[in-house]
Order: C-alpha cells, then sequence, then structure tokens
C-alpha cells in the first residue's frame, strides 16, 4: 500500500500545467467595416472608425496599403508523466485597405481562427 501511495505522489509530482495568453496588433471593431465605401470613404475617415493602422506601407506613387489587425489567444499545456498536451486557441481578424489620393479603392477582411490554433499530444 505504501508502495502505491509512493507511486500516486510520484505521478501528482511530474505532472503540472501551464497557461499563456497572447495579444498582437491592436484590436478594431468589426462592425464598423460596414462603413467602408469604396472611391468614398477617407483617410480621415478610416481613422475615426479604426485609429491608426497596424502597419502602412507604399504599394506604387499613388497607392498606399494600410493594415488593420489583431490576434489573440491562449496556449494552455499540460504535462503527464509521459505525455503532454498541448490546445492552442484564438482567434484573428485583418483588414487590408488599399488607398488612393486618400480615398479607399479596394479593402478585404478577414475574421476567424488564428492560425497555429490546434491540439496537438506528444
Amino acid at each position: 500500500m505504501k508502495k502505491l501511495i509512493a507511486a500516486i505522489c510520484v505521478s501528482f509530482a511530474l505532472s503540472g500545467c501551464a497557461t499563456s495568453h497572447f495579444t498582437a496588433g491592436r484590436d478594431f471593431s468589426s462592425s464598423n467595416v460596414s462603413s467602408i465605401t469604396k472611391g468614398k470613404t477617407t483617410t480621415a475617415e478610416l481613422k475615426s472608425l479604426f485609429g491608426e493602422p497596424y502597419a502602412k506601407s507604399a504599394v506604387s506613387e499613388t497607392d498606399e496599403k494600410w493594415v488593420y489587425t489583431y490576434t489573440n489567444g491562449s496556449a494552455h499545456a499540460q504535462s503527464y508523466v509521459v505525455t503532454m498536451k498541448v490546445t492552442t486557441t484564438g482567434t484573428q481578424k485583418t483588414l487590408d485597405v488599399l488607398i488612393r489620393n486618400d480615398v479607399v479603392i479596394n479593402y478585404t477582411f478577414s475574421e476567424g481562427p488564428a492560425p497555429g490554433t490546434t491540439t496537438a499530444t506528444n
């Protein structure tokens, strides 16, 4: 009986868990995306709807690309005596906006699970 209790204590001592939360980018309201009108919405209006973009880059002499992106999630690792289980959950949203002469000419928006969201056991 003492050996069984000792084995259980060792098993608990060798197991453990950890959770980590992460964010990247700046959060923005997804509902404001429907307010964008191609050929009409200005950069000033974009800033009032979403704030400053996460990144800006020149595409050509007249065109500029603004990127709004936000990712959040968590990772949970559970260690057992011989194996480990890792679960990662999260969401990502990205708004890419093409601008010409301070007016939106095109945009794309995506929202869903963050890349790499998986459960792995080894």
